[in-house]
């Protein structure tokens, strides 16, 4: 998962407001998150505008809960703060803050820390199809061939690199789609119970 365009230019309102004012909106969010603190508005906390007000609130909060869904310092955690185009001082500053509330974050935003599953990268494919053969009776079947790397990034194996080559048919190949599909399907419902929830709380 990598950070979107759009997502990018939302929060890159933050990065021109003024620093003192930074620090207290992503204080706030993350407050907000962990405690459910709801005793002042962030309004009160900057002396402003309560539309002018919301609308930073609501950029703090979609940026630390962004992030604090992800372990700390994890291999996607770090791909994504690259792509942050905030001043150093300020990137500096909400990782900081990121990293003494992590846990809390973590588990407030009811997501699974990383269980060590591998990453698969360098996808080679190729698709055969047999035109002729000795045997009559034999079936034509198509066969597609993949090869493709794994990338361990847990504490045991971190950076090992496995090699694995996979062929099957296309019924078989079909099958394994329509699998993922459904385990994607049950995971977007689960996710979507915890956004729902997570907004209950907002």
């Amino acid at each position: 998962m990598i950070l979107s365009d759009k997502f990018i230019e939302e929060v890159q309102v933050l990065d021109a407001v003024d620093l003192n004012q930074y620090e207290k909106i992503i204080n706030f969010a993350i407050s907000y998150i962990v405690k459910h603190d709801t005793q002042t508005t962030l309004a009160e906390v900057l002396e402003i505008d309560e539309n002018e007000a919301d609308r930073l609130f609501k950029l703090g909060l979609k940026l630390v809960s962004y992030f604090g869904k992800f372990k700390f310092g994890d291999r996607q955690f770090r791909q994504n703060v690259e792509f942050l185009k905030f001043k150093e001082d300020r990137k500096a500053m909400f990782l900081q803050k990121l990293e003494a509330n992590s846990t809390q974050l973590h588990k407030r935003l009811g997501f699974i820390e990383s269980d060590g599953t591998p990453y698969f990268k360098n996808l080679e494919w190729r698709y055969d199809i047999q035109i002729a053969s000795r045997g009559y009776e034999e079936e034509f079947k198509p066969r597609i061939f993949m090869k493709f790397d794994l990338e361990y990034d847990n504490a045991r194996e971190c950076g090992k690199i496995e090699q694995v080559l996979l062929e099957t048919d296309y019924a078989n190949l079909k099958n394994l789609q329509q699998e993922i599909n459904y385990l994607v399907s049950q995971l977007e419902s689960a996710r979507q119970q915890k956004i729902k929830k997570l907004g209950q709380m907002l």
